[in-house]
C-alpha cells in the first residue's frame, strides 16, 4: 500500500519517453500528457534518431524559398513544414500541461541532400564520421533547432550507437582522419560541438551512454567526464539495452555530474505489453540503486520505434508506468496499489486489485525463462529468432551478457547437464504459463481474502492474455531446437541416441506449432503486433534449420568413427 510521499527522495526530472510514431499523433500525445499530469511526471522525451532534420533544413545549406528545378532543395519540403507546425503545436500543449520537452537523437544524422553538396563525407562508399564538415553542420542545424523551437528544454544525444548514420563506433571508415583521432577524443569533440549552440540558447545537453560493448562504453564515459559540468549523463539502466535480469549499468554513479537513468516499461525485450509482463520486481531494486548513486532523473520509455500503433498505455503494462511514476515521485507503493490506481482510472472496482496483482506477479518469471536462456537473450526483441544461427549470434554477440558479466562466460558452452537444465527451464516456463492462464479463467478458486474479479475485469484480462501461452510455447520450442542443434552438432558432444530423438520430437511439435499459428496469422481480427510475436514464418525458419541440423547430426552418428571431424 502507499506510504506518505517523501519529497526529498523524488527525482527532480521524471519523464515519459515516446520512441516511435506516437509522438506524431496529437491524440496520443494528449493522452500521454494527461497521464503525466495525473501521476506527477514533468518531462516528455521525444526519441527519434533523425528528428532534427525532419524539422529543420538547415537554412545555412538549403533555402526554403528556393525555386524547384528538378527537385526542391530538400525533398518532401511540405512534410517538413507539416512537422514544424506540429512540433510547435506539441510544445504548446506540453507547456500548457506544465511539462518540459526534450528531443532524443542519434548523431551523426543528416538528410541525403547533404551528400550532394558535400560529397567528400563519403569515402570508398562509407560515411566518414571524422570529416571537418560535420562539426560545422551539427552546429548550424542545432542552432536552427533551438532558434525555431524555443520551448524545447534540451537535447539528449547518442554518439556511440551503431544505429546512427555515421559514428566512429561503427569502425567502418579507414581514412587517415579516423585513424589518427582516438575514439574518446572524437566523442569529446562532438559533445563540445553540440554543447556550444545549445548552451548559447540557454538550454541543456544530455549525452547518452548507449554503446554496444564495454570498450566503446569506457571511451564514451571518459569523454563525458571531460565535457562541461552542465552536460548531463543519461544512462540506460542496464548496459547496452533493456534486458531483464542484466546487471546494473556500471556507468551509474561513476561521474560527479547530473545523472538521468532510462528504463523501458513497454517491454522491447519482454513482450511489448501485447503479452503482459509486470516488471516491478526488476525495477524497484534498480531505482533504489539509482537513488543511492545520487541520480536526479528517471526516463520511462513507453513505446518502441520498430512497431507502430502501440504504447504501454494501450496495455496492462501501463501498470509498470504507474508504479514507476510513483516511485520516481518519492511514493512507496507496491504492486497491489499500482493495480488499484490503474483499476480506478479505467473504471473498475479497486477491490479487485489483489486479484489483478496476483495474476501479473506471475508474468515476469515466465517471460524471463521463455525469452532468455539462463539469462541470455535468446528471443529476437521478444519475437521468435529468425534462425538458429541468429539466436546464437544474439546470445553471444549482439545482445551478449558476457561482456557485462564476465563470470558468465562459460554458461553457453553446452554439455549434457547444461543442455538438460536449459531445456527444463523451458518446460517449467510453459507449465507456468499454462497455470497462469488457467488461474485467470478460474471462477471459484480465488485466494482467501481476495475479491473475485467481476466479469468485466476477468474478460479484459483474459483477452489480454489470450495469446500468452502460444507465444511462450513458441519461444520454448525454438529455444529447445536451438540448444540441441548446437549441442548435438558439436564433435565434443556427450550425446546419446535418445537426445537426437528428443530433437526430432521437438521438431515435430514445432511443425504442429507452425500450422496452428499460421491459422492465427490468417485471422485478420488479430492485431499484427501479436502475429509478429508468434510469427509462423520465423517458426518455420527454425523448423527448417532444425531439420537440416538433425539430418547432419544423424549422418555424423552413422559415420565411422575415423570419418568424423576432429574438434
Amino acid at each position: 500500500m502507499e506510504a506518505a510521499a517523501s519529497p526529498e527522495s523524488a527525482f527532480p526530472m521524471r519523464a515519459v519517453e515516446l520512441h516511435g510514431q506516437r509522438m506524431w499523433e496529437r491524440h496520443s500525445v494528449v493522452r500521454t500528457l494527461a497521464f503525466m499530469q495525473r501521476h506527477g511526471l514533468n518531462t516528455l522525451v521525444l526519441h527519434e534518431s533523425d528528428l532534427v532534420h525532419q524539422v529543420v533544413y538547415p537554412r545555412a545549406y538549403f533555402d526554403p524559398y528556393a525555386l524547384w528545378s528538378d527537385l526542391p532543395s530538400r525533398r518532401g519540403e511540405n512534410a517538413i513544414f507539416n512537422k514544424r507546425a506540429y512540433l510547435t503545436h506539441l510544445l504548446g500543449l506540453a507547456a500548457d500541461a506544465g511539462v518540459a520537452v526534450w528531443v532524443n537523437v542519434k548523431e551523426i544524422g543528416f538528410s541525403d541532400e547533404v551528400l550532394a553538396i558535400h560529397p567528400e563525407v563519403v569515402k570508398d562508399g562509407i560515411f566518414c564520421p571524422s570529416e571537418p564538415f560535420w562539426t560545422e553542420y551539427i552546429g548550424h542545424k542545432t542552432h536552427e533547432l533551438f532558434t525555431d523551437f524555443p520551448l524545447l528544454a534540451g537535447m539528449i544525444v547518442s554518439f556511440g550507437s551503431q544505429e546512427s548514420r555515421a559514428s566512429r563506433v561503427q569502425n567502418r571508415c579507414r581514412c587517415s582522419l579516423c585513424a589518427s583521432e582516438p575514439l574518446s577524443d572524437w566523442y569529446a569533440r562532438l559533445i563540445a560541438t553540440l554543447h556550444t549552440p545549445i548552451s548559447r540558447h540557454g538550454k541543456q545537453l544530455a549525452v547518452r551512454d548507449f554503446a554496444y560493448k564495454p570498450q566503446d562504453h569506457a571511451r564514451l564515459v571518459e569523454a563525458v567526464d571531460r565535457s562541461p559540468q552542465d552536460v548531463i549523463f543519461c544512462i540506460k539502466a542496464m548496459p547496452h539495452d533493456f534486458y531483464l535480469g542484466f546487471p546494473d549499468n556500471p556507468a551509474i554513479g561513476r561521474l560527479a555530474r547530473i545523472q538521468w537513468i532510462e528504463y523501458d516499461v513497454l517491454g522491447q525485450f519482454f513482450g511489448w505489453g501485447v503479452m503482459p509482463c509486470l516488471v516491478l520486481d526488476d525495477l524497484r531494486p534498480r531505482m533504489a540503486h539509482w537513488r543511492a548513486c545520487g541520480v536526479q532523473g528517471a526516463i520511462f520509455r513507453i513505446e518502441w520505434e520498430r512497431i507502430n500503433d502501440l504504447d504501454c498505455l494501450d496495455t496492462l503494462n501501463e501498470i509498470n508506468l504507474v508504479a514507476a511514476a510513483a516511485w520516481a515521485a518519492g511514493h512507496d507503493i507496491d504492486a497491489e496499489e499500482a493495480c488499484t490506481r490503474w483499476l480506478v482510472e479505467h473504471g473498475h472496482a479497486a477491490s479487485q486489485a489483489h486479484w489483478l496483482a496476483a495474476v501479473l506477479a506471475r508474468t515476469m518469471p515466465v517471460v524471463q525463462h521463455a525469452a532468455y536462456i539462463n539469462g541470455f537473450v535468446s528471443a529476437d526483441n521478444s519475437m521468435l529468432p529468425r534462425s538458429i544461427e541468429r539466436a546464437w549470434w544474439g546470445m553471444e554477440v549482439r545482445d551478449s551478457l558476457t561482456p557485462w558479466a564476465p563470470d558468465r562466460a562459460g554458461d553457453l558452452s553446452l554439455d549434457r547437464v547444461r543442455a538438460a537444465t536449459y531445456v527444463r527451464e523451458k518446460d517449467d516456463a510453459l507449465a507456468a504459463a499454462r497455470a497462469l492462464v488457467a488461474f485467470i479463467d478460474q471462477s471459484e478458486e480465488i485466494a482467501e481474502g481476495t475479491a473475485s474479479p467481476g466479469d468485466s475485469l476477468r474478460g479484459l484480462v483474459a483477452f489480454e492474455f489470450r495469446h500468452f501461452e502460444i507465444w511462450i510455447e513458441g519461444l520454448c520450442l525454438c529455444a529447445k531446437v536451438c540448444l540441441y542443434s548446437r549441442w548435438l552438432g558439436e564433435s565434443t558432444s556427450d550425446a546419446k541416441p535418445e537426445d537426437l530423438q528428443s530433437l526430432q520430437r521437438w521438431l515435430a511439435q514445432l511443425q504442429d506449432y507452425v500450422e496452428r499459428v499460421q491459422r492465427l496469422a490468417d485471422d485478420h481480427s488479430i492485431p499484427h503486433q501479436r502475429v509478429m510475436l508468434f510469427d509462423p514464418r520465423r517458426a518455420l525458419d527454425i523448423l527448417l534449420d532444425g531439420r537440416a541440423a538433425a539430418a547432419r547430426i544423424q549422418r555424423l552418428a552413422e559415420s565411422p568413427p575415423d570419418a568424423r571431424p576432429i574438434s
